[in-house]
């Protein structure tokens, strides 16, 4: 870029900019036909990537699963192998989108600034008076969209998909979705007990062949309740229990003055007890967080001590937020390290590297996320930290920009 058109993008800013300057240049620039054209520009490219993307991994869905796809299939009524596989591969492109979206944004930035620098439109739009702090506007609206996009696809389209494949497709994705049913043995574990039951779904929830190994405080076992069955109860937090025993200890003392434990057991027909178990959890137990709807993962949060492992559904949702900051602020440092470091007469290594930026950042993303659903590291610090850092980074280097401390 010639020291002409660096001149001209910072030309709004004979000083240091104030908070109030940005904005006004921010407002200004979104209703600007040159805000349009890069901004379509854009979600053009990401549209490009991100359907060639989904249709390499969807082809390659179908020639794994298309025999079982269409064995699963021979028994109802349908238009014909072909109508099936082009309907399982549209229910597989709502699975993906959610994944792919995330690097597709920040390459599509790359992709459509290698365009305007190479082509000279990028200089154009300099030289006719656009300065820098507009011309990031169009990675700011793209982000905003991709991430809303994300959002949608993650929270809301995504596991209606899983639904509608369960039920119509052979992938099984949980008890819930092939109901009436019923588990095998199930061990779960509370804050202050152990379980171990076969869930049975059909019109309601219920436990077959329960278990509850109940702990005080101390970590000593209190009670042993066995039980046929057992069913929510209005309260919260108490399930009614049919057809069971229950047993408990007691301290004796003999005649030596020697403590001893008793175990003393009782019969019953119908026990309400304490179990801090919820039965929304029980519904969805085995299905993965990532593919529960937003709705449910909120009530499920909502419960609190209730939901064994608690921790997973937390960072289901802290990530499906974090992704709208994560696209929104790396396609914003893509487009900034683009605009800076591209020229018409450069060779297509310098946007790869700008392109290894935005993979640095995905990859460190995934890693972070994986920690946080496996319990390694808090979900807040795992979900946020990368969209968090790179805010940080984009920030600090539209500022340094502007004020021109930075090196160019």
């Amino acid at each position: 870029m010639s020291d002409l058109s660096k001149d001209i993008m910072l030309r709004d800013f004979a000083g240091r900019p104030t908070p109030a300057s940005l904005i006004r240049r921010v407002l200004a620039a979104l209703f600007r036909i040159e805000t349009r054209f890069v901004t379509t520009l854009y979600l053009q490219r990401i549209t490009i990537l991100a359907l060639v993307t989904i249709s390499i991994i969807v082809a390659l869905d179908i020639s794994a699963n298309v025999g079982a796809l269409l064995d699963s299939a021979s028994e109802q009524e349908a238009s014909g192998d072909l109508g099936r596989i082009i309907y399982y591969a549209l229910l597989r492109v709502s699975f993906v989108t959610p994944a792919v979206l995330l690097f597709a944004g920040i390459w599509g930035v790359v992709w459509a600034e290698y365009t305007l620098a190479t082509s000279n439109e990028r200089v154009m739009l300099f030289n006719c008076g656009r300065s820098y702090i507009p011309s990031l506007v169009p990675a700011l609206i793209a982000g905003l969209m991709v991430g809303a996009i994300h959002f949608a696809f993650a929270g809301f389209v995504k596991p209606a998909t899983v639904e509608i494949e369960a039920k119509t497709t052979h992938r099984s994705y949980g008890l819930k979705f092939d109901r009436p049913a019923q588990s095998g043995e199930e061990w779960f574990a509370g804050s202050n007990f152990i379980a171990r039951a076969r869930v049975k779904l059909a019109d309601d929830v219920t436990l077959n062949d329960v278990y509850v190994f109940d702990y005080g405080e101390n970590g000593d076992l209190q009670y042993i309740i066995r039980a046929a069955s057992a069913r929510p109860a209005q309260q919260s937090g108490y399930w009614t229990f049919s057809s069971g025993t229950v047993s408990y200890f007691s301290t004796l003392s003999d005649a030596a003055g020697s403590d001893r434990q008793a175990l003393n057991e009782t019969r019953f027909d119908t026990l309400e007890s304490e179990l801090a178990l919820s039965p929304l959890w029980v519904e969805n137990i085995g299905i993965l967080p990532i593919l529960l709807p937003q709705d449910v993962l909120t009530e499920l949060l909502e419960q609190g001590d209730l939901v064994p492992n608690l921790y997973k559904y937390e960072m289901t949702v802290y990530e499906r937020y974090a992704s709208i900051l994560y696209c929104l602020v790396t396609m914003l440092l893509t487009a900034h390290l683009a605009m800076t470091r591209f020229s018409s007469g450069m060779m297509p290594y310098r946007a790869l590297s700008v392109a290894l930026v935005g993979f640095a950042a995905y990859f460190l993303f995934s890693v972070t996320l994986m920690l946080g659903h496996h319990g390694y590291i808090s979900t807040l610090i795992s979900a946020w930290i990368i969209p968090v850092v790179a805010l940080i980074l984009v920030s600090k280097a539209t500022y340094d920009y502007v004020t021109g401390t930075a090196a160019r």
